[in-house]
């Protein structure tokens, strides 16, 4: 195994080991140059409302946020699971 990829799997691990105690497992992406470690899905996918700022701000518990229409704010309780584009 190469140095570069060597290097790359000993931080992942370690990354993994460190993100351990938080709230939400990281995501690990492969990419073409080795593995990316992430703390927060971004785009597209379901995720819990852990709170909500007025007026169309839902947050969830990675730290991402999604805007919304008034309407579907206002619909919308804490805790309900929500299909958003998360950023």
């Amino acid at each position: 195994m190469g140095r570069f990829v060597r290097f790359l799997v000993v931080n992942a691990a370690v990354a993994l080991m460190v993100s351990g105690c938080g709230p939400r497992p990281p995501v690990i992406e492969a990419t073409h140059s080795g593995a990316v470690v992430r703390s927060a899905r971004l785009g597209l996918y379901t995720k819990a409302v852990l709170t909500k700022k007025e007026p169309d701000t839902f947050l969830a518990d990675d730290g991402t946020i999604c805007r919304v229409p008034a309407d579907r704010f206002r619909d919308t309780p804490v805790h309900t699971l929500v299909y958003c584009n998360w950023q």
